[in-house]
């Protein structure tokens, strides 16, 4: 039992994901934990104009570095014997992508930072925000593919908490006077260091800066995913717009906070998609489809256990992290975690596109579940409030998943994991959910389905898997 444990333990895939989880759980941590520090030391205008930055962020990332860091991946298998002369000339692609961006906005930063609502600091900042953004990235995805998972916790942890404790610094000490322009300034700094530091290391290590080859390569991979990445942007941002709109800034509130909670499972989706697509492209490479399903049973299980134990404790997170103000949110939870869950599902036919090379496929099932979003919001929050923006994230999920799956099982016809695992998945889902709702306000029986929760999946799959 014990040496079977072990066996597991330095299984370099559960290392990584046990890293990346650490990883996230940390950082996910200090962002959360230094939320009532950056609410009293910012105005709530001040609060607004760094969400709204962030925001640009993202969306500006994706577009100045033309998503190169879509193809980082496939390429470790295409151009495995010169991986480093192909990360080298992506990433001054990459660059001057950057400049010719940079140059146009520049030009016309009136209008564009009139348009985005950032003053001319700012705006200036954010444009090499997103270039440092997107070569820190980059990197990342390179050493997640070496399985270098200690060098990317250590430069993410690293970031996190010299970027709080410099926002705080530069809001007391230097610009007190325009204190969002602190926050972002103390964020924007280690990034802007690294990120220098990460594009010197890959030049001086891959040695090649023009290779039209890998750029047609990246660039063929890459630009079909940029509406894909802008729409699960949107997917995750436009119904809080909505709801401000609409309802106002209390329920927006409310609707958020629930939503942090939720995200205690995307930190294990995150980090567990981050340490399985490795060990998953190699096996994709090798034709190892048994194997791919036979572990994909136990990474679902794994995370359907995690999802369960969250699930049931919600209540009592809510009540911890917040005072009766934010409890009346307990009743968008079930939905929340819902669509958590089908983005766990989504993902696993998302890889397989992925490793294929269809972009395009990617992008059109992105979108039209955004689409199925922006409608469904627009329409029902008037109507019936935030649940309804709870409720159409699901819906919008499960959507997401269902094209995934008709994508690469009957367009593709590429069937790796197949209908009777997503059909045990969504029951197992379902049953967890449903539990929840029926015992959400007593504790005890909570527990109890906790505890079968664990049994369950102990008994009928892990200890099968220690056994071999």
């Amino acid at each position: 039992m014990i040496d079977s444990i072990k066996k597991i333990m330095n299984n370099r895939v559960v290392k990584a994901g046990s890293w990346y989880t650490f990883t996230n759980f940390f950082t996910k941590g200090v962002a959360f934990l230094t939320i009532p520090i950056f609410t009293r030391l910012l105005t709530p205008a001040d609060y607004g104009v760094t969400s709204l930055y962030t925001s640009w962020l993202s969306i500006l990332t994706v577009i100045i570095s033309l998503d190169l860091m879509g193809s980082i991946g496939r390429g470790k298998f295409d151009f495995k014997e010169d991986y480093d002369g192909f990360a080298s000339s992506v990433a001054f692609l990459g660059f001057l992508s950057f400049l010719i961006f940079s140059i146009i906005l520049v030009i016309f930063r009136n209008a564009f930072s009139a348009f985005m609502g950032l003053d001319l600091p700012l705006f200036y900042i954010l444009i090499f925000h997103s270039f440092f953004d997107f070569i820190l990235n980059f990197t990342n995805a390179k050493f997640r593919f070496e399985y270098k998972y200690k060098i990317v916790s250590m430069v993410t942890i690293l970031t996190s908490l010299v970027g709080v404790a410099l926002s705080i610094y530069f809001i007391l000490n230097i610009f007190e006077a325009n204190r969002a322009l602190g926050k972002i300034s103390g964020q924007f700094l280690p990034i802007s260091i690294i990120g220098s530091f990460y594009f010197i290391f890959l030049l001086s290590k891959g040695k090649k800066f023009i290779n039209l080859r890998y750029w047609k390569y990246a660039l063929l991979l890459s630009i079909p995913l940029i509406p894909h990445n802008l729409s699960g942007i949107i997917n995750a941002q436009f119904d809080r717009i909505i709801i401000d709109k609409f309802l106002g800034s209390t329920p927006t509130g409310i609707y958020s906070f629930a939503y942090n909670v939720g995200m205690i499972v995307t930190v294990i989706l995150v980090a567990g998609n981050t340490a399985w697509i490795p060990w998953f492209y190699e096996k994709m490479e090798n034709k190892e489809y048994l194997k791919i399903k036979k572990r994909g049973n136990l990474y679902r299980d794994l995370f359907t256990m995690a999802y369960g134990a969250i699930l049931m404790f919600s209540p009592e997170l809510i009540k911890i992290m917040a005072d009766e103000s934010y409890w009346e949110g307990l009743i968008i939870i079930p939905y929340v975690f819902g669509a958590y869950y089908f983005q766990f599902l989504y993902t696993f036919e998302a890889n397989v596109e992925f490793f294929l090379k269809k972009p395009a496929l990617i992008s059109i099932g992105t979108i039209l579940s955004a689409v199925i979003n922006v409608v469904l919001n627009i329409w029902l929050i008037p109507i019936f409030g935030y649940i309804a923006a709870a409720v159409t994230t699901l819906i919008s999920y499960i959507f997401l998943f269902i094209f995934h799956y008709l994508m690469t099982n009957k367009i593709i016809k590429k069937t790796v994991y197949g209908i009777r695992f997503h059909l045990i998945s969504i029951l197992y889902v379902t049953i967890i959910t449903l539990y929840f709702v029926l015992f959400q306000s007593m504790l005890l029986p909570r527990l109890i389905g906790l505890l079968g929760i664990l049994g369950y999946f102990y008994f009928s799959s892990f200890r099968k898997y220690l056994k071999d």
